[in-house]
């Protein structure tokens, strides 16, 4: 009899596989990411396929295998409906942007609490707050995104300079993405950076905010247009150093921001 475990996840993205079957990534709470194969799945008369969209939370059975591990059954947790139903797209478009971003920073089937709890917890907020807009759900997406690069080690320097390591004194610095931190006006000027960017103050408040404070923090939180923008930037520019290539889902939101 083969062996079976249960585990709580979320379906970042699928694939066909074989005739027949289709390959699921899913980041779990206990096991990290899984790659799963769901026999059957490519036809329609499947009946898992109603449980098995990109971004639903569900509680899964898995068979181990010689090769990938095997469904064997799921249950819909959650599926996060009023993002589904936004109809500006932006809430499918950031469920995209979430599932692509984590199925390529994260990696390995290690314990993964902290990060599937966070994940789980953004998904949540977003799904209640869809009508706020689409600055106030990009924020708290790319609030999601530093604490997530925390997580997974890549926390950028906002308190000190890279190069000197004196204290931030706002006005004037740069976020040199090359290394993952500020620099001050000072060091600029003997630096050859090339990769960077000139940012507000607001931004470093902003920054400095996303390490201090809790997701739910930003719901309420008044940003001016200007650095709202900014700070856009300057996670999705983090994202592609770490990721190493481009995000896909990325250019669907911009078209909805124009």
């Amino acid at each position: 009899m083969s062996q079976t475990y249960n585990t709580t996840g979320i379906i970042l993205k699928r694939k066909d596989y074989q005739e027949n079957d289709r390959l699921f990534f899913v980041f779990t709470k206990e096991h990290g990411k899984l790659q799963v194969v769901a026999k059957g799945t490519k036809k329609i008369s499947s009946k898992l396929n109603s449980y098995l969209e990109p971004m639903y939370l569900v509680r899964l059975m898995i068979a181990k295998g010689k090769g990938f591990d095997k469904l064997a059954n799921c249950n819909l947790l959650e599926s996060y409906q009023n993002l589904r139903e936004d109809q500006s797209l932006l809430g499918f478009y950031l469920l995209s942007y979430i599932a692509e971003v984590n199925e390529g920073l994260i990696e390995g089937q290690t314990f993964e609490q902290k990060k599937f709890e966070l994940l789980e917890q953004v998904l949540g907020i977003l799904n209640h707050q869809v009508s706020n807009g689409y600055k106030k759900l990009l924020l708290i997406t790319n609030v999601y995104f530093l604490k997530l690069l925390s997580l997974l080690g890549y926390q950028p320097e906002i308190q000190r300079c890279l190069e000197c390591n004196k204290g931030i004194l706002l006005t004037k610095n740069i976020f040199d993405f090359s290394q993952g931190g500020i620099i001050c006006e000072e060091c600029k000027k003997v630096c050859l950076i090339e990769d960077y960017l000139i940012i507000s103050d607001g931004v470093i408040k902003i920054l400095q905010l996303a390490k201090e404070k809790e997701l739910d923090f930003f719901i309420n939180l008044q940003v001016r247009a200007e650095d709202d923008k900014q700070f856009d930037q300057v996670v999705n520019r983090l994202l592609l150093v770490n990721l190493e290539r481009s995000i896909k889902s990325y250019q669907y939101i911009n078209r909805i921001k124009k």
